[in-house]
């Protein structure tokens, strides 16, 4: 993203913000409205308490005292001071309940956008960058939503009602304010474009962070059983000391904003008490005119330091808010309806590829003119070689990537054309990497089927030769599971995932080297499984273990992406080819 791209977003905060709370805009507006009638009543009070102190002068001058008027500007006073302190409140609460409604609903659009994003993102952004987005990036927008923009906002009108009142006042010495105002203004705006810019890089800098870590404890075991630690310790600290440094600028640059502010005032506050005190002993300002701008000139302190504190803080929020609508715009994987629809019932699962081209970039292309057909309701088995286009294959089969030319046609009718959750639903996958999250093992399994009950769950169990195994821990069923901590081997992982599948029930099933991590007995447990599972359906099987699969129905070899070989394994051993050197090569 180029930078006046991202200038572009963080203009577009407020239309951003809106946008996820349409209905409550009204509310918002509303909110907005008190805060400003309350600062409102802030900046007019000190106005009203100066004509409090003139009538007390004339009173001593005079002789003659006008109770009623000084009672009347008395409670005006009161009523000003409660409307603008007892609005906040009010305003906070409001703020509470719209900044986290926002943060709920981005929350769940970053959520909903995550399962719609396509693996090509996916692969290609750090998961702890993502994580980020969605927690770190989301709670700064909520935060200061609650807080530092309601404060900004507020503040500011305070301020330009205080700077209004004084002109009305006294036009002479506002000048004092309507000079050294504008330059602090413009020298704040100065450091917090600044601020802006160090911020948006320490953010950046954090998410690397995030994603190291998050790296790291996912791999933690790899890291140390390859001697690792001190190289990842080092780049570590490396990631670690830039965070450092762009937090410590960023922070040094905004801490000049309340100091500055406070100079400014003071020396406002100064020059103030030299012209005023000459106008009076002159005559020409009263001594309540000159005690309203006291007030003025005191509490123009206020805004000022809140104001500079807040910015730091919203300009967080605006660049945390870039983040994430940055995330939200990616490009996502259609989930429109189809023109054609897929009847699983009647499904036999022909698979054709006709001409398809496809590469990961488009200066890349891994496959040029792939072609082939089988029939449904077979086993075929995809060999070759690593990076020969095994799993491509079939994450182009299941809509993972979308192709960049020809057709792939389940029972003749062109995927494209089919909606990708309709496509997902046809095809069962069991992994070499035995996929399982943190939950029970019942839990696990009944990932495979919304709502499945406990009875269909120990009955896919049975199927994949785990019942047994899982009746033998503590809590059997209930036992609890985690990425980090498993009660189970990678052999019953493996058939725990078999189980899920089963119980999707899936009319194509498709096993990506599922036997390759185990021991023997684990083998036999996991074969049997798969045989029951196979039975009926169409099945492609990713083998490296050539002896796997001597009995498919037809054998495709691939190398560089594009298919050298296609038939059984007595064809292909007659053939004496690539397949044939492979398979002499692994006995």
């Amino acid at each position: 993203m180029s930078e006046s791209e991202k200038g572009k977003k963080k203009h577009s905060f407020v239309k951003e913000i809106l946008s996820v709370i349409p209905d409550k805009k009204g509310l918002l507006l509303f909110t907005i409205l008190i805060a400003v009638l309350g600062k409102a009543g802030l900046a007019a009070a000190p106005k009203v308490s100066g004509r409090i102190t003139d009538e007390l002068t004339a009173f001593a001058g005079s002789g003659i005292l006008d109770l009623s008027r000084i009672t009347l500007l008395a409670g005006i006073t009161a009523l000003l001071y409660l409307l603008g302190n007892g609005t906040d409140g009010f305003v906070q609460k409001n703020m509470v309940f719209i900044s986290q409604t926002i943060s709920q609903r981005l929350r769940d659009r970053v959520a909903k956008k995550f399962n719609r994003l396509s693996l090509g993102f996916l692969d290609t952004h750090p998961a702890g960058d993502i994580q980020s987005v969605a927690t770190t990036d989301i709670l700064t927008v909520g935060t200061a939503l609650e807080s530092s923009v309601p404060s900004l906002l507020g503040q500011s009108v305070l301020l330009i009602g205080i700077f209004v009142m004084m002109l009305v006042t006294n036009w002479r010495l506002t000048i004092i304010y309507a000079v050294t105002l504008p330059l602090t203004i413009l020298l704040l705006m100065s450091i917090s474009r600044m601020t802006n810019r160090l911020i948006a890089s320490q953010m950046q800098r954090q998410a690397e962070l995030n994603a190291f870590v998050s790296d790291s404890c996912s791999n933690h075991l790899i890291i140390q059983s390859f001697g690792c630690t001190e190289n990842r310790q080092k780049e570590f600290d490396r990631i670690n000391r830039e965070y450092y440094i762009e937090y410590v600028k960023s922070r040094f640059v905004s801490g000049f904003m309340i100091p500055i502010g406070i100079l400014s005032n003071n020396v406002s506050f100064i020059l103030l008490c030299l012209l005023g005190g000459g106008m009076m002993i002159r005559g020409e300002l009263t001594l309540g005119a000159f005690q309203t701008f006291l007030f003025y000139g005191n509490m123009l302190n206020s805004p000022m330091t809140s104001i500079a504190s807040s910015i730091n803080t919203v300009l967080e929020s605006i660049a945390a808010m870039g983040r994430v609508t940055e995330f939200l715009e990616q490009e996502e994987v259609p989930l429109q309806e189809g023109t054609e629809k897929l009847d699983l019932s009647q499904l036999v699962g022909k698979i054709t590829f006709e001409h398809v081209r496809f590469g990961y970039s488009p200066d890349k292309i891994l496959m040029d003119d792939v072609s082939f057909e089988t029939p449904g309701r077979s086993t075929i088995a995809i060999v070759g070689p690593s990076g020969a286009g095994k799993t491509t294959l079939i994450n182009l089969l299941m809509r993972f990537y979308e192709i960049n030319g020809g057709r792939i046609l389940i029972d003749n009718k062109d995927i494209s054309k089919i909606s990708v959750s309709e496509v997902r639903d046809a095809f069962g996958l069991v992994l070499q990497d035995s996929w399982l999250f943190d939950g029970t093992i019942a839990e696990n399994i009944g990932y495979g089927k919304d709502g499945a009950s406990e009875e269909e769950i120990v009955r896919a169990a049975r199927v994949a030769n785990c019942d047994d195994i899982i009746r033998k821990l503590p809590q059997g069923y209930n036992t609890y599971l985690s990425t980090e901590n498993s009660a189970l081997s990678s052999g019953e992982m493996q058939l725990l995932a078999i189980a899920r599948c089963v119980l999707s029930d899936p009319e194509i099933l498709i096993l990506d080297e599922a036997t390759s991590q185990v021991d023997s007995r684990t083998e036999y447990l996991i074969a049997r499984a798969m045989e029951k599972l196979m039975e009926g359906r169409t099945c492609f099987m990713i083998a490296h273990r050539l002896f796997t699969i001597k009995n498919a129905n037809k054998i495709i070899f691939m190398m560089n992406g594009d298919i050298k070989e296609v038939g059984s394994h007595d064809e292909l051993m007659a053939k004496n080819g690539y397949y044939a050197q492979m398979y002499r090569q692994s006995e």
